[in-house]
């Protein structure tokens, strides 16, 4: 993970309130109570961790993020994270004209790309997930994945949208522990369509 992600973690875990660090967690059996400028403080800095994690994914490809991560808690479910990439930017429209700027990527390139994010928010999920604070343990952390790609009228869509969901539960009896990794994915429900 880069410095800043590092750092961004150190900075969240030092503002926790004291009763998010007790064994009951922010939430206890019972306690249905949602300290929302908290939950906002902790959704910003795992949005801030994910548009890291993804820049530094594709600084150097042709892979464009067109929506920055955002981040909403639904009470009942969980929170819910989602960003927008476009998998097709070896064309950019400028005033000037078009302007070719990598080579055409292949199918199996762009595969490999996007199955390459998915282990890295896996990852991400695993490492930082246990930082919100705000959910009880049968709540949800979802990190939603749109790829957009070139569509044609005459080609099939090739756009693709992949859903990554652990429970809260899960994320505190593996979080931060990059050994349990394998462990973890098995845990991780991945939807792709």
């Amino acid at each position: 993970m880069s410095r800043t992600g590092l750092l961004l973690a150190v900075v969240l875990l030092l503002e926790m309130p004291v009763r998010a660090q007790s064994s009951r967690g922010a939430q206890g059996e019972g306690d249905v109570r949602v300290d929302y400028t908290q939950a906002r403080r902790e959704i910003q800095a795992f949005e801030t961790v994910l548009n890291n994690m993804i820049a530094s994914a594709f600084s150097s490809s042709p892979f464009a993020l067109v929506q920055k991560t955002k981040g909403v808690y639904l009470a009942g479910y969980g929170t819910s994270f989602n960003f927008l990439i476009n998998i097709h930017r070896a064309m950019v429209s400028t005033p000037f004209g078009e302007i070719r700027r990598f080579e055409d990527t292949s199918p199996e390139q762009k595969r490999k790309r996007i199955e390459d994010l998915t282990e890295k928010l896996v990852r991400t999920l695993l490492e930082y997930g246990s930082y919100l604070t705000q959910l009880s343990k049968d709540e949800s952390v979802a990190i939603v994945a749109f790829y957009e790609d070139r569509n044609f009228p005459d080609e099939a869509n090739q756009n693709r949208t992949i859903v990554i969901s652990a429970t809260k539960r899960d994320l505190e009896e593996f979080g931060g522990n990059q050994n349990r990794l394998k462990e973890f994915r098995q845990k991780v429900k991945i939807i792709e369509y």
